[in-house]
C-alpha cells in the first residue's frame, strides 16, 4: 500500500471466503489511483480469516471478535482509513481497472455532491437495478444522473461529509443501512449521482443467503426505524398500520403450513418476532455496538 493515500477502499466480510479472494483481486488492480484497501472481518464462522491472511502484506485487516453489523463494520474501517475519499464495496463486487478512478475524479470534480456510485451488473452482465421497481427508471441512462438513493454495494464519498453526519447508523445490522445513509446525506445538502460510466459486477446476497429468517425479521425492523427517523408520526403510524395487516396475514397463512414443515416455522416465528417488535415499537438495535477498540489490527 503506498504511504500516501486519497481513496481507502473499506470492505466488510463476513462469510465470505467464497468471493472476497475475486473482489480483492479486483480492486488491487485499480489502475490511476492511489488508495488503501481495509477488511474488516465480522467474526466471519467460516475459513473467511484464513483466506484474507495471503492478502495480509497488500490490505488492512481488522478482525472483529463479535459481529455486531453491516453499518457497524463500516464504522470501524472509517476510523482506521487514511484517504480523503472513502469507497463503501461489498465483499460480493469486482470492479473493472477504472472503477475507482471514474468515482473518484467525478466526486473531485463535482463538490455539491455527496456520494456517487456505479453501474451494478449481475454475474451474466445484465443490469442490476437497485431500490423500488417503481425507482429504477432513474438509473435507466447512460450518463451521469442525480438520483434518490444509491445501493451500499458500492458507494463512494468524502470522509469528511461521512464525519460530519457521524458514519453509518448502527441500529441498522444489516439492510436499510444504504437507504439511510443516502437519505442523511440528502438531508445535509448534497446531492447523490449515478454514474453508469463506472461499471462493476455484484452478485448479491452473500451474507444473508443463509438467514432468511433473520433477514426478514431485520429488514422490518429496520424499515420500522427508518420511517420512525425520518417521517412525520402521522406517517409512521400508517405505515405501522400498514404492516401489523400485513404480519397478520402473513402468520395467518404460515401457522397450518409450519405444524408440518420447519422452513414455515422458522417464517412463521420470523413474522411472529416481527410482529412483537411492531406491538412494543423496540426498533432499536439491541446487541452492544461494536467499539473499535475492540478490534483485532492484524
Amino acid at each position: 500500500m503506498p504511504d500516501k493515500v486519497e481513496l481507502s477502499v473499506i470492505i466488510v466480510n463476513y462469510n465470505g471466503a467464497a468471493y472476497i479472494p475475486e473482489c480483492l483481486e479486483s480492486v488491487l488492480k485499480s489502475e490511476d489511483v492511489l488508495f488503501e484497501v481495509i477488511v474488516v472481518d465480522n467474526a466471519s464462522p467460516d475459513n473467511s480469516l484464513s483466506v484474507l491472511e495471503r492478502y495480509r502484506d497488500r490490505v488492512k485487516l481488522i478482525a472483529s471478535p463479535v459481529n455486531g453489523g453491516f453499518s457497524a463494520g463500516n464504522n470501524i474501517g472509517i476510523d482506521a482509513s487514511s484517504g480523503d475519499y472513502v469507497c463503501l464495496l461489498n465483499n460480493d463486487t469486482v470492479v473493472n481497472p477504472d472503477t475507482l478512478a471514474t468515482l473518484l475524479n467525478y466526486l473531485k470534480q463535482n463538490s455539491s455532491v455527496g456520494a456517487v456510485g456505479p453501474k451494478l451488473l449481475n454475474a451474466d452482465g445484465s443490469p442490476q437495478y437497485t431500490g423500488s421497481v417503481l425507482g429504477h427508471w432513474q438509473y435507466k441512462t447512460g450518463k451521469a444522473r442525480k438520483v434518490g438513493f444509491l445501493s451500499g454495494a458500492a458507494f463512494m464519498t468524502r470522509r469528511s461529509l461521512l464525519d460530519q453526519i457521524g458514519g453509518l447508523d448502527e441500529n441498522y445490522f444489516f439492510y436499510n443501512e444504504d437507504l439511510d445513509l443516502c437519505k442523511t446525506i440528502l438531508k445535509a445538502g448534497y446531492t447523490l449521482v449515478y454514474l453508469p460510466t463506472a461499471e462493476l459486477i455484484h452478485f448479491g446476497g452473500v451474507a444473508t443467503a443463509t438467514r432468511k429468517a433473520a433477514s426478514i425479521i431485520e429488514g422490518y425492523r429496520g424499515g420500522l426505524y427508518f420511517c420512525s427517523k425520518h417521517y412525520p408520526k402521522a406517517i409512521f403510524r400508517l405505515y405501522q398500520f400498514i404492516l401489523g395487516l400485513y404480519f397478520l396475514i402473513r402468520l395467518a397463512i404460515y401457522f397450518p403450513f409450519s405444524v408440518f414443515s420447519d422452513h414455515y416455522q422458522d417464517l412463521f416465528r420470523a413474522y411472529l418476532t416481527c410482529w412483537r417488535i411492531l406491538l412494543k415499537n423496540d426498533l432499536t438495535l439491541k446487541k452492544a455496538k461494536q467499539k473499535t477498540a475492540a478490534a483485532k489490527d492484524r
